[in-house]
């Protein structure tokens, strides 16, 4: 019975430490889906600013295009790119935890600014610009379920 039970525990105990490392390194996660603006920060000005559902002002990102609305007219399209950049708290002057912030939504028709963002159940977040220099800039978006964007 004690092989058995101990056993079961060798053979377990590696799945679980495999599940473990997997779920914790998973990355920005996808920006793949429709996203409304909540929140800005940075720059010289204190504290955030607070956007209320249904603002309009959304970004959507479907394949490897993109699509940024204003007030619900589309303002910017075009192509993007997603590249992993270890570089965030060199770029941002922030510190952030270990592994995340990994991931640069990169637009084909923007400038060399480094976007970061990351993804966390249904917010995804951008930080760009050094804070040290207050041209530090972040904006969060939470998901928007059920929305069909043209």
């Amino acid at each position: 019975m004690r092989c058995s039970i101990f056993c079961l525990v060798l053979f377990i105990l590696p799945l679980v430490n495999w599940s473990c490392k997997k779920n914790a390194n998973q990355g920005s996660g996808s920006v793949a889906g429709t996203w409304e603006l909540r929140a800005i920060s940075g720059g010289m000005s204190p504290g955030s600013i607070q956007y209320a559902a249904g603002n309009g002002n959304i970004v959507a990102f479907a394949g490897t295009s993109y699509k940024i609305y204003k007030g619900g007219q589309v303002i910017k399209s075009g192509q993007f790119s997603v590249v992993q950049d270890d570089s965030v708290e060199t770029s941002v002057c922030l510190v952030f935890p270990k592994g995340e912030y990994t991931s640069r939504v990169v637009y084909a028709d923007s400038s060399t600014t480094k976007i970061f963002y990351q993804v966390k159940g249904d917010k995804l977040t951008f930080y760009s610009g050094c804070y040290a220099y207050d041209a530090g800039h972040s904006e969060v978006y939470q998901r928007v379920e059920g929305t069909s964007v043209q």
